[in-house]
């Protein structure tokens, strides 16, 4: 038979009730058994959420690796607050096995599991309401990401995001944008910036990425974007309030001018 569903193989992690065949299964498949070992440790984590867990905004290095993965590397903008801890919440390295649904708790060599295990019946345990859906969709969004998405990395504590701005396309460049947002972390500033241009548009040239006053009459250059992505350092220096405007070039790939070539691809300003 096919491999469960994703949503499926979350509840069965969860120790809910699942068709004997779709259990039977997983019990015999090792990638199914894996993943499902996986988001048990996913499990392990969202039992220990309690009233001290705090809602914060995700960084949005976090949500464009989510966007990268689901998206073909589409920028789409960042979604709204999730739980995170004020330290991170780390899965044990060898949780103790979540029982589901009578699955074999020990090798995942592929052999089929005892009779007795199947029969084996599961100790009920209190949640509250919210509790099987919203893990559910989390441990979903585990599978669906094929486990490259590292739960440890979802919740290390991000830096602060203290600029933000949506690059939009300058009229001869329709249907390019992108982002831009300034981290800083142990008082190192970090201009992030990602960028989508449209199917078929080739970019003749490097892409370089400025910071500017209001009149660009104070440009900055930060560097060039590595494809349609780049991380740049702020100088120390720096006042993002007399310059909020991030600025994207196409300079030629070998002009040795400095200046800006007065092609702009995208632009924006920080919200500080």
């Amino acid at each position: 038979m096919a491999h469960p569903a994703p949503d499926l193989l979350a509840l069965i992690a969860l120790g809910e009730d699942a068709d004997q065949v779709s259990l039977d299964h997983v019990a015999t498949c090792r990638a199914c058994t894996d993943e499902v070992h996986t988001l048990q440790q996913v499990a392990a984590v969202g039992r220990t959420l309690g009233p001290a867990d705090r809602l914060v905004a995700p960084h949005p290095r976090v949500w464009q690796r989510i966007a990268s993965d689901v998206n073909d590397g589409r920028v789409i903008p960042l979604p709204g607050a999730v739980l995170l801890r004020e330290q991170p919440v780390v899965p044990p390295a060898e949780p103790d096995p979540v029982p589901f649904g009578g699955l074999p708790d020990g090798p995942r060599d592929g052999a089929a599991r005892p009779a007795d295990a199947a029969a084996a019946p599961r100790s009920p345990r209190s949640r509250p309401r919210w509790f099987v859906p919203a893990l559910a969709a989390a441990a979903a969004l585990v599978v669906g990401l094929g486990g490259g998405f590292a739960l440890k990395g979802a919740l290390d504590p991000a830096p602060d995001v203290v600029g933000a701005t949506q690059l939009n396309a300058l009229p001869s460049w329709s249907g390019a944008n992108g982002t831009a947002t300034v981290e800083e972390a142990d008082g190192q500033r970090t201009l992030v910036v990602t960028m989508e241009m449209p199917a078929g548009r080739t970019v003749d040239g490097r892409l370089d990425v400025w910071m500017s006053d209001s009149r660009a009459s104070d440009m900055l250059l930060m560097g060039s974007l590595n494809g349609l992505s780049g991380r740049f350092a702020v100088p120390a220096g720096v006042d993002l309030a007399a310059h909020p405007i991030v600025d994207v070039s196409l300079e030629p790939q070998d002009d040795p001018d400095p200046a800006h070539s007065d092609v702009s691809v995208v632009r924006g300003r920080l919200k500080l």
